[in-house]
């Protein structure tokens, strides 16, 4: 039974929306190969939708799902190269490199619910890091002219495994940046209306009169559009020079409460009410877009900043990323020496509300 009226989620945002121009792009993309993973993914979709429009002589979309691959497909009339993959597969990555030879490659592959990576620090580390060790070594090979990974707000000062990954994706991919392949990074907040997200399980539990349930009353996040995400994404490919880390200015964070109360108005039907369920394992209360030794310069677009970080010498931190994957893959290793590990690398992981709280003892 659905209750109330359908929700836009254009009207969840306190702000205008965010425009960009397409012009640095186009040239960018058009009548060039490009190569998207997790292209059947909330981001990925997008980013593939945007590109197809952008005229590229291939578009070739990664995914390991096969139905909503097929789905995304047929929804862009067969204008792209649809791969089912999955991208810690070397081999199968390396024949896919040899049969479209991307100039372009957008890395949104990755696990990202930050519960699941908690208890699953194995996995955590092997699909987002093996997998853009995989990608980021085949770009060097292939002479790749542009790879973008996708990182997450949470990759600043990390208190989950899923953040701590992503942080040591984006340590990796800046160690091999280099005038012949230049690898980027943008980091963003949640996007509304994602697969798994808060906004689709609100609806979900509006369709069945409520509650809403909320973690915490202060919890707050940063919120876009995944069209505009997608937008800002493809203007940082383009303007971007290479090691950056491109931060979104996402505006001002949002209490969950509000949304969830936003949600329940534009609904019609105030007899919704709101349960606290408290914080969820390595969730943090407020998110972060910069890690505290970082400052931020100007970005080629206004919403776009420039983060300065700590250099990444791949001499550190190539060998440091090869261990943490071998003992990931190790059928002997624990969880706690998998995270001790990935703390080993990303020093700034602090684990606190999490199975592994103990380590920073």
């Amino acid at each position: 039974m659905r209750y109330g009226r359908e929700i836009d989620l254009r009207q969840l945002m306190s702000r205008e929306p965010i425009e960009v121009d397409m012009a640095p792009i186009g040239k960018l993309i058009c009548g060039r190969r490009v190569l998207v993973t997790g292209a059947a993914g909330s981001i990925g979709r997008e980013l593939t939708a945007q590109l197809a429009a952008l005229a590229p002589l291939k578009l070739c979309a990664v995914d390991q799902a096969e139905t909503p691959l097929h789905d995304l497909s047929l929804s862009l009339n067969k204008a792209i190269i649809p791969r089912i993959a999955n991208c810690c597969d070397e081999n199968a990555m390396r024949r896919i490199f040899q049969e479209v030879n991307p100039e372009v490659i957008f890395h949104a592959a990755a696990y990202k619910h930050v519960p699941m990576m908690e208890t699953n620090p194995h996995a955590a580390v092997t699909n987002n890091l093996l997998a853009t060790r995989v990608l980021a070594n085949l770009a060097v090979e292939s002479g790749t002219e542009r790879f973008v990974m996708i990182s997450t707000d949470k990759a600043v000062n990390p208190t989950n495994v899923m953040g701590a990954s992503k942080r040591a994706c984006e340590l990796y991919v800046q160690a091999l940046d280099s005038p012949r392949t230049h690898f980027i990074t943008t980091r963003f907040g949640n996007v509304l209306g994602s697969q798994g997200s808060v906004i689709p399980l609100f609806l979900e539990q509006l369709r069945h009169g409520g509650p809403l349930t909320v973690t915490h009353r202060e919890v707050c996040r940063y919120f876009m559009l995944i069209p505009e995400a997608c937008k800002l994404v493809l203007s940082a490919a383009a303007l971007g020079n290479g090691g950056e880390i491109f931060v979104f200015d996402m505006g001002k964070p949002v209490r969950i409460v509000d949304l969830a109360r936003r949600i329940i108005a534009l609904n019609g039907n105030p007899s919704i009410r709101i349960s606290y369920t408290g914080l969820r394992p390595g969730e943090k209360l407020y998110e972060e877009v910069l890690t505290s030794d970082e400052t931020t310069l100007p970005g080629p677009h206004p919403k776009i900043k420039v983060a300065r970080v700590r250099p990444a010498e791949f001499n550190i931190v190539g060998p440091a990323v090869d261990a943490l994957i071998d003992l990931a893959q190790s059928p002997k290793s624990t969880a706690m020496e998998v995270v001790g590990s990935l703390k080993a690398l990303v020093p700034e992981f602090l684990s606190s509300n999490s199975p592994f709280t103990e380590l920073d003892e």
